[in-house]
């Protein structure tokens, strides 16, 4: 008995010990583990969420061990399948990772994770994002919008179809005229594979700016081309109209004729719209102006020539709207000279805020015409012209648009130098 306490005795505090060790040694194992392994954690898409056949941004956090090396690569798993690795960027920082979705998996749902990997073997995958709905690919967009004119109240669209998935169509339009603007604005829905439309129902006094897109499940494409009622071309004729304030409407037309004996200028009653004959000019005329309009009036206006004998067809129509208040001039015009060779153009502007801008005209003496060089916002009162060159002499002119086609006076003109 007494060897037997002898042995316990001394036995003991050496088991205790024993168990201390070996457990102290798991205890390590287990937190060196723990500190060496990484983390990941993905935030979309989640489970439940759609994503769209192609390219999908993973939006994900991703960070080592305390313990660790640094973040090596990673591998992203669909459907639980190996699809594809990424490599952690050279500067350290986490690679842009897709969920890039086949269009085989249209209409169905899908399961994905993603796994990161360290330096020293280490690796951590994130939790399955599950039930995950495929839609197909957003549409591309409408190229080539055209339009024209079938009269004064309707216009014709044509553009060509870019896409093989859109579900519709969406024609969108703006309205700007009488000193108004309605923006952009969706007025039709048209069917898959439409190429052309009409719309009617519109005024010959207001430009109408239109643009075109597709839609399908996942959304709408980018916009067509912009294309408006005012770039239309008038044909051989060209007729132009613009107003000066309330009560001048100044014509402008090509002379594409060789032997005319004059033109005849008509023009509508603003209160019956029936043409009238306003006018008649000798031969080689490209200019009217029309100073028996009155303010806030709608008129149009249309041109034939004539020969001894005949008459000709009529010109494209064009409408104008005079303006409801006359505005001075801009006034104080001036130049000064920069490197370059440049010129700082300055003016005062009399508008009372009525301006929308002011237009910038010159022409190179002595035998040039007046030409558009360029316009500023309707509070901007300087413009810089950088295409002048040394030797030459040049002349300025400036007026400030009041509304749609409307402008008031020109400046004094300025000659340079």
């Amino acid at each position: 008995m007494k060897l037997i306490s002898y042995i316990k005795k001394f036995t003991q505090p050496i088991l205790f010990l024993l168990l201390a060790i070996t457990f102290g040694c798991v205890e390590s194992i287990t937190d060196t583990q723990t500190s060496t392994t990484p983390t990941i954690d993905v935030w979309s898409p989640k489970t439940n969420d759609t994503v769209k056949v192609g390219k999908n941004t993973i939006n994900y956090q991703a960070a080592d061990g305390p313990s660790g090396q640094g973040l090596s690569f990673y591998e992203l798993y669909v459907n639980k399948i190996f699809v594809k690795k990424y490599t952690q960027n050279t500067d350290g920082t986490d690679p842009i990772i897709y969920l890039e979705v086949d269009s085989t998996l249209i209409h169905t749902r899908i399961n994905y994770s993603l796994k990161v990997f360290n330096t020293i073997g280490k690796s951590k995958e994130s939790k399955l994002q599950e039930n995950i709905f495929v839609k197909d690919k957003v549409p591309i967009a409408p190229s080539s919008l055209l339009l024209t004119r079938i009269n004064d109240f309707s216009v014709t669209l044509k553009w060509n179809d870019n896409s093989i998935n859109e579900t519709s169509f969406e024609l969108w339009r703006r309205d700007l005229g009488n000193g108004t603007v309605v923006d952009y604005r969706k007025i039709k829905t048209l069917p898959v594979n439409t190429i052309s439309t009409t719309d009617g129902n519109l005024s010959p006094y207001i430009d109408y700016f239109y643009k075109v897109r597709t839609i399908n499940e996942s959304g709408s494409s980018e916009y067509s081309n912009e294309i408006s009622t005012s770039s239309l071309p008038g044909g051989p004729w060209n007729l132009q109209a613009e107003a000066t304030g309330t009560n001048l409407v100044r014509l402008t037309w090509v002379d594409f004729v060789v032997n005319e004996l004059g033109f005849q200028i008509e023009r509508t009653d603003p209160f019956t719209n029936n043409y009238k004959v306003l006018s008649i000019t000798g031969s080689n005329v490209t200019e009217y102006i029309d100073n028996s309009v009155t303010a806030s009036n709608s008129y149009k206006y249309r041109i034939a020539y004539f020969t001894p004998t005949t008459q000709s067809g009529y010109s494209n129509e064009v409408s104008i709207s005079t303006y409801y208040t006359d505005v001075l001039p801009p006034t104080n015009l001036n130049a000064f000279p920069l490197s370059g060779p440049a010129l700082k153009l300055t003016w005062t502007d009399n508008s009372k805020n009525l301006s929308k801008g002011t237009v910038i005209e010159r022409k190179v003496e002595p035998d040039g015409q007046f030409i558009e060089i360029g316009s500023t916002a309707s509070d901007v009162f300087e413009f810089i012209d950088r295409t002048i060159n040394s030797g030459k002499t040049y002349s300025y002119r400036v007026r400030q648009k009041l509304d749609n086609k409307v402008y008031t006076p020109y400046s004094a003109i300025l000659r340079f130098p």
